[in-house]
């Protein structure tokens, strides 16, 4: 290919991705000004300067358009906060909080429409595992059904959710908010350790059976 023509090819890959990044922020926005449950393509594309074929020319699907807003979303509005310890989980949505602040709008579509919440699936099930990693030292010792508890709790309360339905049902706000999610998730996980260390002492327990090694010997000479 001569240099003239990947000079175009060039500019013909930058204009693609621009009106791709057009499209997403304008999906977006709309999903910000309008909060649906569904968001129309051809309401995206007006907003976006673009033909509604032109949308799918980008995005195979609604799914591909809505997988790419939730990474947009994620990458430049709320921005994720790595973490490594649940201990770090309060002042991170505290954080999160003065962000929603920015965009409460945007963030009510995503916690509580239809179309917010196929934008934060992506985001979520990363966040989830991410949880569940930093849970893990934590929960060694306990059985499976309690350290599903302690996952869930832990990443629920570090949700858009709950500072959702707290500044909508109790008309708190965001520094209320995070004081009561950093109560509820300090109490968490110190119980969560008590329970860990108790489980320790009285023996290790399987997190596949529920059963301490004790306890599963028994059941195995009693079979016998």
């Amino acid at each position: 290919m001569s240099a003239a023509k990947r000079q175009i090819a060039n500019l013909r890959d930058e204009y693609a991705e621009m009106t791709r990044q057009r499209i997403v922020a304008a999906f977006v926005e709309t999903l910000e000004d309008e909060a649906a449950d569904d968001i129309s393509m051809a309401a995206v594309a007006k907003r976006a300067k673009v033909a509604e074929r032109t949308i799918y020319r980008h995005f195979k699907t609604r799914a591909e358009l809505f997988a790419a807003a939730g990474e947009w979303i994620e990458d430049n509005v709320f921005s994720y906060i790595p973490f490594t310890s649940p201990d770090e989980l309060p002042d991170i949505f505290r954080k999160l909080c003065r962000r929603f602040d920015r965009h409460p709008h945007l963030a009510r579509a995503i916690a509580m429409t239809r179309a917010g919440r196929r934008v934060r699936a992506g985001f979520r099930r990363h966040l989830i595992d991410q949880h569940r990693r930093a849970m893990a030292p934590l929960v060694r010792h306990l059985p499976a059904k309690d350290v599903r508890q302690a996952e869930a709790l832990a990443s629920y309360l570090n949700n858009v959710l709950a500072w959702n339905a707290m500044r909508e049902d109790f008309g708190m706000s965001s520094a209320e908010i995070a004081d009561a999610i950093d109560w509820a998730l300090t109490t968490l996980l110190k119980d969560v350790r008590q329970r860990d260390a108790a489980a320790a002492r009285s023996g290790k327990t399987d997190n596949k059976t529920g059963r301490s090694p004790r306890k599963r010997a028994t059941a195995v000479s009693e079979q016998a």
